[in-house]
């Protein structure tokens, strides 16, 4: 068995984070890119959805992400395009964890798959949400005329479902703010009131703080890539967030306890960063 082949066993068994295996697929990309592409392929026509399939999906992902293989693109939607279930099963946290940073890294060119994902109601609704993001940088990036993606977006406030609180309209509010289009306010607000945002995740004020921010920012691109909107350029990077708590033993339980529970959510955040409580640590809590 050469070292590929090794590799790609160690990814499909992997009881601990496979370091050593995405080290030598990532070495030896040239023998490893057919096998993942093949692995993601047999996952998205149903031929293969074997838990160790699925893990080898799971960090080729994020391998064909740092290379930049546009031919992942279309399995990767084909899949999110199923529906919720079927997604989470296959790359679980990575569907809200690092899935917008794949399709970013992914992107093939075809603006129409992009759109059909963001607009399928039956599709995974973080993919959806992820889906929005990608084009947030894409036309962030130039890719997308910001007046085309405007238009797009305000067309969306009407034909996009469920016409009920779903992640997809937290992603749809979220790429106005993004790009910093003022003339979707009213829509948006709209879109509170009717409860098509829920305010369990956030609330109007956040939007339009969201807004003024970017509106700030002296480089859209830039600014995106500062919230995590950016392309994959080190897979073991991205990886890192499922990886921080491997080998650590548990700490023993201790009665639950909020320091924070006299702190106001406009209050300014205790940890000192400068925030306002509602848009720092109490999303950690």
């Amino acid at each position: 068995m050469n070292l590929v082949a090794m590799a790609l066993a160690d990814l499909a068994g992997a009881e601990t984070f496979p370091l050593d295996a995405i080290m030598t697929l990532r070495q030896k990309w040239d023998l490893a890119r057919e096998p993942l592409l093949a692995s993601l392929a047999a996952c998205a026509s149903g031929a293969d959805r074997t838990p160790e399939n699925a893990e080898t999906v799971f960090f080729g992902l994020h391998l064909l992400a740092e290379k930049r293989e546009t031919a992942a693109f279309a399995p990767l939607v084909s899949l999110a395009l199923e529906g919720e279930d079927t997604l989470y099963d296959l790359i679980g946290d990575a569907t809200t964890a690092t899935l917008s940073q794949i399709l970013i890294s992914l992107y093939d060119g075809d603006l129409a798959s992009l759109k059909g994902l963001i607009e399928a109601p039956a599709a995974c609704s973080w993919a959806r949400v992820a889906a929005l993001e990608t084009f947030s940088w894409l036309a962030a990036s130039g890719e997308i005329p910001l007046e085309d993606a405007r238009v797009y977006l305000a067309g969306l406030f009407d034909t996009l479902k469920p016409r009920s609180g779903d992640p997809v309209w937290y992603g749809w509010q979220n790429c106005v703010a993004l790009l910093g289009f003022a003339e979707l306010e009213p829509s948006v607000a709209r879109a509170f009131r009717q409860g098509l945002v829920e305010n369990d995740m956030l609330y109007f004020e956040d939007f339009q703080a969201d807004l003024r921010e970017s509106r700030a920012a002296p480089d859209l691109r830039a600014y995106l890539a500062e919230r995590g909107l950016k392309p994959i350029d080190d897979a073991l990077e991205a990886l890192a967030v499922f990886d921080a708590d491997e080998g650590e033993e548990a700490e023993p339980e201790q009665p639950a306890a909020n320091p924070n529970r006299n702190v106001g959510r406009n209050d300014p955040c205790p940890c000192g960063s400068g925030k306002k409580y509602k848009k720092c640590c109490l999303a950690a809590e």
